[in-house]
This record gives C-alpha cells, structure tokens and sequence, in this order.
C-alpha cells in the first residue's frame, strides 16, 4: 500500500515501567561509554502486572517491550495477563501492521531516516522507558512520544531519532514512547453494526489513553512523577496530541502537551466514519448480521477493503462537495480519530474542546520546508497558527509558538528544513541520527539547546535554555536555528 503524503517524513522531488527482588534503592553502575549491564538484578522494576528486567547502558535504565494493555481486534483495549517471575523487556515489542513504507524504495530517504520499522502483529499494545534511575525515589518529569505516521503508519521505535536515552542522561527525564493501534485496527468505524463496536472509530487514541494511564500507575517506580507528565509527538503525533487535549477521558493523565508538525483540528465527522465502516463490510462480502466475521478476516485482506471503502467514500464527499478545504484534512480524510459524541464529543477546534485542556500550557510549531524544498511550508503553519490563536483567545494556559529553521546539509542540502528534521534535536540525538543531520558541531550545540527548551517546559512548563533568547508566549514566535530569535 502506498502511503499519502502525510505519512512520508521526507520530500520527495514534486512534493518533495517499584522495584522488585531488592528494596533498596539501585543506583547507576557507570556513566562510562559502552559499558552495558544486563543482569536482571541491577535493572528490575515492578509494575502493575509483574516485574519486568531491562538493562543499563551509558548510565540509563532501559526497558523495551513492555505491555501496557491486550485487546481484541475492534474492542477497547484491558490491562494485560500478569505474569509471574520477571519479563525480559530488553528487545523493542511488536509493530501494528501497517502497509508498505513508501520511503523504503528511494535510496535517499531510507540512508537518511534508518528507519528501524520492527516486526508486526496485532498484539502490538507496548511501551519502552528510559530512565537516569530506580528506585532512587527521584520525581522526574516524564515525556511520552507519540509516533508520527498519521493515524496509519509508524511506531514508537522507527526512527533513530525516537532513541530517549540522551533525554534521560543528559536531562534527567523519564522518556516513554510506544505502539497502538493503527489504520484499519485503530479507526474503523464499525458503530453502525451495534454496541459491541462502539468505540471502534477511536480505538488508536483509546489506546494511548490506555498508555497514559499505565504510565499514571506505574512510572514512580521507573523513577518518573505521574503528577509531571508531557505528551508530545510529531506529525501524526502532534495530531494526536491535538486529539488527546479534547479528550475527556485524557484529562489529569497529561499536564503539558508538545505539537511538533501536526496541528490537527478536525477529526473525521461519524456521518462518513460509518459509511467507511458499512463500505468495508461490503467490501469484503460480510453480512451484517454476522459482523463478528470480520475479527477473522486475514490482516491483508482487512487493510485492501478498508483502503477500497476509503477511497470510495472520499470520492463521494468529494462529489457532495464536503471534501474538507484544509489540505491536510484531505490527505488523511479516511484514517484519523471520529467526532462520535464519547469518545471525542466536538471537534479538536472547537470552543468545548479548548475548555477540556483549558489548564495545559503548548508548544506548537512547524519546519521551515515541511514537504517541499523551495517554499515555506504551507500545510501545518497555518494550522499551527490557529492552534495558537484559538488556545490564547479562549483564555488557556500559554501557548508557545516557534518554527524550526535550520537546515540539513546531508546529500548537498536536498532536504532543507525539512518534516521530521527537529525530532532529533529534539530527543538531543543529532550525533545519534547524523545521516540525516550531518552531525556537526553546530548542530550538536543547537540540539543541546532545543532538548533543554522542551525538558524544561516538560519540568516547568516554561521552555527556557542557555543560548535561546526568552521565550514569550503566542503572538510571538520563536525561530529555532543556530542563531535563535524572538519574532
């Protein structure tokens, strides 16, 4: 399956986790280069559901793999098994499936993402955590990723960039990312069919829901404070960031909240989610009465009809003259989170929706370049803007606005400021992911100062770093390069 633009993270040339087994506090073993400890007794955490071992590298207590939840294909997600003994959660989980990564065939883009896209299956519901200690009794702020991809690609461990280890080391947070439900499995409207499947449209955010409140019950243990928790994300991320804020069931799991490149403010009205829903089970000659049939229907299978109803339905909003204008909007019309009156009663936009996340303090921007070389970017800053206005203009807690402008110079400066380009000045990996930053000392130091600014607003809730002029909120914004200003 080919994916739109919105999923490709490069352009391209027309567009473009208590302790257990010990009581006492762990503490770091080494902050030596290299140094690796794997044994179960220097990293074992307690959670919820059982103890899981990670291992230390660097100075970081690292776990992969860990599931947050279970479900059923079309059902909400549940806390998952316990298990006795200890888990090993040293090896990244499963992936939601997802169709073919464009990008995998020009050479370009796969030298410059090293995209790491996993092993997929539909048990996929897991977190990772990097953390500086254990059982240390520290209160870090904690950061939750949420992937890029829109709502149909992507996971928490495929880019380098996603890497939390200089995050936890070098500031002193608590990092997660994870995996959730995606495309067909994470936003198939199938309410149409019965109560069973009411929640189906939303089931991707449900998830993360779900994520959050795993990290609500278990992240002290991890050296984390549940009470200092920043969501933050990047493209489809940053919309589902967008998201969760007019959530009524994300309130309290979140206090400040980061959109990077993915200021969404329209989810899919129910009025096409459900002919996108009744397309599909035509599409694969399901009777309706005998719904349940589709949990059995091969993954390939499922993701070809549900791509055939979307395509089907777009055409027929596009002919009734309700294809939306935004042309982000258009590109993810079928795939993304549904106004159903629950789960997401109103519109992100809307006035009801502010008032949901009034208390949480923003920081939204874009790239320069975004998907096209030549131009500013045109999509997501207008969209980033309003984002701003609307928040500052209902009375919310400050919105921080900036746009990242320095440019790679990797391949001859093909990519420019490019979408993606700030995630690993972000997480403070630009040495890390240098195939796609170059690596050099200049921009090092400017992902020095770009990880600080999002750690201490995930800490404060003001971003604020050494070398960055003072940050004002919206109208304002801050132009993020080597030399940074104040607009």
């Amino acid at each position: 399956m080919k994916r739109n633009p919105f999923h490709l993270f490069l352009p391209v040339v027309a567009l473009l986790a208590l302790i257990s087994c010990q009581n006492r506090p762990v503490t770091v073993l080494s902050t030596n280069r290299h140094q690796l400890e794997t044994s179960a007794r220097s990293a074992t955490v307690r959670t919820t559901s059982g103890s899981v071992a990670g291992y230390i590298e660097d100075g970081v207590y690292t776990f992969k793999g860990i599931p947050y939840a279970k479900a059923e294909r079309f059902q909400s997600a549940v806390d998952p098994d316990p298990w006795e003994g200890v888990r090993s959660s040293r090896a990244y989980g499963p992936t939601c499936p997802q169709g073919k990564r464009a990008g995998w065939y020009d050479d370009n883009q796969a030298f410059a993402m090293h995209w790491d896209d996993g092993f997929p299956d539909e048990d996929c519901l897991r977190v990772n955590v990097w953390t500086a200690g254990i059982g240390d009794g520290r209160k870090r702020a904690v950061m939750v990723w949420l992937h890029g991809g829109g709502f149909s690609a992507g996971s928490g461990q495929e880019q380098i960039g996603y890497d939390g280890a200089n995050l936890a080391r070098g500031h002193d947070v608590v990092v997660v990312t994870l995996n959730h439900r995606l495309n067909v499995l994470g936003f198939l409207d199938l309410s149409g069919f019965g109560a069973k499947y009411a929640a189906s449209g939303n089931l991707g955010m449900t998830d993360i829901v779900k994520a959050l409140e795993w990290v609500r019950d278990n992240i002290a243990a991890f050296g984390g404070d549940p009470a200092n928790v920043t969501i933050f994300g990047q493209s489809g991320g940053g919309g589902k960031v967008s998201t969760l804020l007019a959530m009524p069931s994300a309130r309290g799991l979140f206090t400040k909240a980061i959109v990077e490149s993915g200021s969404i403010l329209e989810a899919l009205p129910q009025k096409y989610s459900r002919r996108i829903g009744a397309a599909t089970v035509r599409e694969l000659g399901i009777n309706p009465s005998r719904i349940d049939a589709i949990g059995e229907v091969p993954y390939e299978t499922l993701l070809a009809a549900y791509d055939r109803a979307v395509a089907t339905v777009r055409a027929e909003a596009e002919q009734d003259g309700a294809l939306p204008e935004n042309l982000l909007n258009q590109l993810i019309f079928g795939t993304r989170p549904v106004v159903d009156g629950n789960i997401l009663p109103a519109q992100p936009g809307a006035p009801a929706s502010l008032a949901v996340s009034k208390d949480i303090p923003l920081i939204v921007g874009t790239t320069y370049h975004e998907f096209t070389r030549d131009t500013e970017d045109p999509i997501f800053k207008p969209l980033a803007i309003q984002q701003a206005s609307d928040r500052t203009a209902a009375g919310c807690a400050p919105v921080y606005l900036y746009q990242f402008t320095w440019e790679s110079p990797v391949l001859d400066g093909v990519f420019g400021s490019t979408h993606c380009i700030e995630i690993p000045f972000v997480f403070d990996n630009v040495a890390l992911h240098r195939t796609f930053t170059g690596g050099g000392a200049d921009a090092v130091e400017l992902g020095h100062r770009v990880s600080r600014l999002w750690t201490n607003f995930a800490k404060t809730g003001v971003p604020s770093a050494d070398g960055i002029p003072e940050w004002e909120p919206y109208p304002r914004t801050m132009i993020l390069n080597i030399e940074s200003t104040l607009q």
